[in-house]
């Protein structure tokens, strides 16, 4: 989680929206790395609960997003793009909320990696709740929208993270 939350703090500063929050773990940490204001948005009425602990959340979905136009300077999508229904959609509002130097991350699963196809595989949350398992298609959808730049953060095995890897891609985004 810390390597997530660094990878957001890095790219961005100011007021942020976290779109697909969760509990809110990874926030709260990028938090107390730097100063930033993190408001997150979640759909998952228990998920609200739970991160309300941890930071201001607004029960939302990515598709309307609860801001108005060019009002935050950053937007994070922290694995919840390839959980959305409609992530073109959500890319779009994150766009409209976006201020003109404003930027997005977006933390994805490579679902092409062995960690991913072991996880599926076992079933459980990613199974059950992932919408988009082809995140070649979910860059192309970023691409139109934004200039984009695709990082290969950390690769996962037997649970642990390990430097050099791909199982995860971290994407910086600014305004085209």
């Amino acid at each position: 989680m810390e390597r997530e939350a660094s990878f957001v703090v890095y790219h961005l500063n100011g007021l942020l929206a976290s779109i697909g929050c969760g509990t809110g773990i990874i926030e709260k940490k990028a938090m107390e790395m730097k100063d930033v204001e993190i408001i997150g948005v979640e759909k998952d009425i228990k998920m609200v609960e739970i991160a309300k602990r941890r930071m201001e959340v607004i029960r939302g979905d990515a598709s309307h997003l609860p801001f108005k136009d060019a009002s935050l300077d950053g937007v994070a999508f922290i694995t919840s793009l390839e959980f959305v229904d409609d992530y073109t959609r959500a890319l779009e509002e994150a766009k409209r909320v976006l201020k003109k130097e404003g930027k997005m991350v977006a933390i994805m699963l490579n679902t092409s990696s062995n960690y991913f196809k072991r996880s599926y595989e076992k079933g459980g949350y990613i199974r059950r709740h992932i919408k988009n398992v082809d995140v070649e298609e979910i860059e192309r959808s970023m691409k139109k929208i934004f200039h984009v730049r695709r990082e290969a953060l950390f690769g996962i095995e037997g649970g642990k993270i390990v430097e050099e890897g791909d199982a995860v891609y971290g994407y910086i985004a600014t305004m085209r």
